[in-house]
């Protein structure tokens, strides 16, 4: 899960849309309803977010990577 997100992060046309599909897939597969309560949100809520309907949070980013146990940090660009 951490590599598949990873491997996004590291493209160069990464886009806000593409990080997000990437943590609905994840969030889809690991069950939505958890990862949202795990973020204090709803999961139609969530969906929303991800899927693009609404504007995406740096708050949800966060919290759906935390309850999916994965990891964001930054590193020097080569």
């Amino acid at each position: 899960m951490a590599e598949h997100l990873d491997s996004r992060l590291r493209l160069q046309d990464c886009d806000e849309a593409s990080i997000a599909r990437a943590l609905l897939l994840m969030s889809e597969l690991h069950g939505m309803s958890r990862v949202a309560r795990a973020c204090g949100m709803r999961s139609d809520a969530m969906r929303r977010q991800l899927d693009g309907t609404r504007p995406l949070y740096f708050e949800t980013v966060l919290g759906v990577s935390r309850a999916l146990g994965v990891q964001l940090r930054a590193e020097a660009g080569q």
